[in-house]
């Protein structure tokens, strides 16, 4: 391993030297971002991915779409389309993205677009909707072209960013000091019962103007691809889990943590799953003895799975997440409430 990073390192230099280089230009304003007249946030992660992104941009859309008509905006990663659309619930995953699609899906009433180059994608949303109080950049730490009002940076609890190392030795888009840009830290995937010597080491790591933030994921109802009944997941259960995610960790964890009996097959991340797929996954769920048998796995998964049919003549079951504050909930959530309030009445 150590002789592998000797190797990677001065492609690690190189790419870290540019990516220095990019965030001098942006800090020496010899790049200007574009600045618009509505409360922007930005959720994003130092790392290339598995920080639970996702939920956390689903816990700001549901605390705010109910008071304000707000947009997500997204780059709608391994969809084949490269323009401008507003996802609808009937688009296909490869059209709009996994996680875009997910969330229109979720939240059918509220704006959701993609669109690579973000300044444009906001044009885009201002000029179609003018009534829009908020929008949620996501996943676009590294994108600068926008001056966000608040960036929210996501890290795990168990590879914190301070702990990372810069591509390709380590998974970092950029060095570690990019945190500095953030507003608001959340540190994620946190164990259920989180020590204060545990919470110390975040806090002794990050500066003290920064808010740091501890959540964990909460594992909700699980609910039939197809028909959205629920299933009453229990011991007796073989389970076939199909992950295509990037860390798949949390939910090894939360299935062995209820005992249950199953086995894994892991894609890598937003693989996009072909009839092919679903017959090898029919092969090997048929390996399983007895009836009591299901195939779970998770929404960003189900988002490219539904529109397979072999996959419709099998038991294909969802496992809801979402987030859950360990402490400071009222502030954080106070914090995003203000923040959009306050600008939209000042734009």
């Amino acid at each position: 391993m150590k002789l592998l990073r000797y190797l990677l390192l001065p492609i690690a230099l190189i790419y870290g030297g540019i990516t220095i280089f990019r965030n001098w230009l942006f800090d020496q304003n010899i790049l200007k971002p574009s600045e618009f007249n509505i409360p922007i946030i930005n959720v994003g992660n130092l790392s290339m991915g598995g920080t639970g992104k996702t939920p956390h941009v689903e816990y700001i859309i549901k605390l705010i779409s109910n008071q304000h008509p707000i947009a997500v905006l997204s780059r709608g990663y391994g969809r084949k389309t490269s323009d401008y659309i507003e996802a609808e619930i009937d688009h296909k995953s490869y059209e709009v993205g996994d996680e875009p699609l997910q969330f229109k899906t979720k939240f059918p009433a509220v704006t959701i677009a993609v669109e690579k180059n973000r300044v444009k994608g906001v044009l885009n949303l201002l000029y179609d909707h003018p009534n829009k109080e908020a929008i949620i950049l996501d996943d676009a730490f590294q994108h600068r072209a926008i001056k966000s009002g608040l960036n929210i940076l996501l890290t795990t609890y168990s590879k914190p960013f301070f702990d990372d190392k810069i591509l390709p030795i380590g998974t970092l888009r950029e060095f570690k000091k990019g945190y500095k840009r953030a507003d608001l830290i959340i540190v994620t995937k946190c164990p259920e019962k989180l020590s204060e010597k545990s919470k110390n080491i975040f806090h002794n790591k990050t500066p003290s103007n920064i808010p740091l933030f501890f959540t964990r994921i909460n594992y909700g109802k699980i609910y039939s691809l197809y028909n959205q009944s629920i299933l009453d997941i229990n011991q007796e259960l073989n389970i076939l889990l199909i992950t295509g995610i990037a860390d798949a960790t949390d939910l090894i964890n939360e299935l062995n943590k209820r005992k249950l009996n199953f086995k894994h097959l892991a894609y890598r991340d937003h693989y996009p799953y072909k009839e092919k797929d679903a017959k090898h996954i029919s092969e090997i769920f048929d390996t399983f003895a007895g009836k009591n048998k299901v195939i779970l796995t998770t929404e960003k998964d189900s988002m490219r799975m539904k529109t397979i049919k072999a996959f419709k003549e099998l038991p294909i079951y969802v496992f809801e997440i979402e987030v859950e504050f360990l402490e400071e909930k009222t502030s954080f959530d106070n914090q995003i409430i203000e923040y959009v309030r306050f600008d939209k009445k000042d734009s």
